[in-house]
Formats: structure tokens, sequence, C-alpha cells
């Protein structure tokens, strides 16, 4: 039983190590569907530790394991964000395209209404 325990935290570490290997190389989608897997995982363990009583040398094994995952959700975050930044900066410029395209075609409408010969 604790063998079992050691190794689901194990599986999520390495789920974990996964995730951030995947954030790294800016494979989002195949992110996004490990973490179903991930967050299964964690689920998984989480109704199993509840069921189960475990020993302090085990509870102390499990504790490092732990801090280990937490630390690559952290990681894991901090790219996230890094990666939301970079999302907010192409939509801002996409966005400042759009106003500048939008205004040209006006002035182009405008100069076309006026008879002003335009070349597009």
């Amino acid at each position: 039983m604790e063998q079992q325990l050691l190794s689901t935290y194990q599986h999520i570490y390495n789920l974990s190590n996964q995730m951030i290997a995947l954030a790294q190389s800016q494979q989002w989608d195949a992110l996004i569907e490990l973490e179903m897997t991930y967050l299964c995982a964690v689920e998984k363990t989480s109704n199993f530790v509840a069921a189960n009583g475990s020993s302090a040398v085990l509870q102390e094994i499990l504790h490092h394991k732990l801090q280990r995952i937490l630390d690559n959700e952290a990681e894991l975050r901090r790219l996230l964000q890094l990666r939301m930044d970079e999302l907010k900066v192409l939509i801002g410029q996409s966005t400042q395209q759009n106003v500048v395209n939008n205004t040209y075609c006006q002035f182009y409408d405008q100069a076309l209404l006026l008879g002003e010969p335009q070349s597009r």
C-alpha cells in the first residue's frame, strides 16, 4: 500500500516535469492535454491518501516529493505567466494594427469620395 502511494506521488512528479518541459518548448496544446492527466492523477492521489494512513517515514518521503511537485507548479505558473504576457503584447499589436488599417481605409474611402485618385 505504501509503495503504491509513493509510486503515485512519483507519477505526479514525473507529469509535472513533463508539463514544465512542454511549457519551456512552447508546446501549449500538448501541455493542456497533459494537464488533464495530471489533474486526474492528483485527484486520485488525494482520495487514496484520505482513505489510508501512513507511517512517519513515508509521510516524510511524501512531504519531500510533494514539495518538489509544488516547486514544479510554481515554475509552471511562472512560465505560463510569461506566455500570457507575450500574448497580451501580440493582442495589443494586433489591435493597434487594426486601428491603423481602419483609419487608413477611412482616409482612402474619403479621398475616393472627394474624387482624389489614390494608389493603394
